[in-house]
């Protein structure tokens, strides 16, 4: 909200809704069972079930961006460094090695990183090819769903790699896009207009 409180409904088996007493809050991220907070200062708070220590974010500092894949979270740091905790089963999180990072999606097993060149980065679960993003170019933003990953191109087109029995993929006839965003096997994007598109 305006005021930098937060709202939250739905599921909260594992307190994952258990925002009422964030504030000051700038950006937040949901994974499946957990929810994190990043407040004005560069700092974060999570909630929600930490089985795989994907709530372990106070110590972080200079955050600019959060991200949250079903039990991994990425946090974006002002000087284009990343950090991650949680599940790093297919070393999702092996990030630290990353610099001049402008952009960050997390997806299921995977997360991908947009650098100030416009070329990609990506760690994690890649039997899907979701993480063959080295040949992408002029990328601005980047969104990441179950096994795929799509890059937004600064000419408001699209390109995306991985699973696509669902046709999430389908993204090259795209045009004028200014945001997108991934579900489990969706993509949609968001056109200068102000209207939709979707693929998946």
């Amino acid at each position: 909200r305006p005021d930098g409180t937060v709202l939250a409904y739905g599921d909260n088996t594992y307190g994952q809704c258990g925002v009422g007493s964030w504030s000051s809050i700038v950006a937040v991220a949901a994974g499946q069972y957990h929810s994190v907070g990043l407040e004005s200062d560069g700092t974060c708070v999570a909630v929600g079930l930490n089985g795989n220590l994907q709530c372990n974010v106070g110590s972080w500092t200079d955050i600019v961006a959060v991200l949250a894949g079903p039990s991994h979270t990425v946090g974006l740091k002002s000087d284009g460094t990343c950090v991650a905790v949680g599940n790093n089963a297919s070393g999702q999180c092996d990030v630290a090695s990353w610099t001049d990072i402008v952009a960050v999606a997390a997806g299921w097993y995977h997360t991908v990183g947009v650098r100030s060149d416009g070329m990609c980065v990506a760690t994690g679960f890649n039997t899907s090819g979701q993480c063959d993003v080295a040949s992408w170019s002029s990328i601005v933003a980047v969104a990441a769903g179950q096994y795929h990953s799509v890059g937004l191109e600064s000419d408001g087109t699209c390109v995306a790699v991985g699973g696509n029995d669902e046709s999430q993929c389908d993204v090259a006839s795209w045009s004028d896009v200014t945001a997108i965003a991934s579900g489990r096997a969706y993509t949609v994007g968001v056109s200068s207009d102000g209207t939709c598109v979707c693929a998946g």
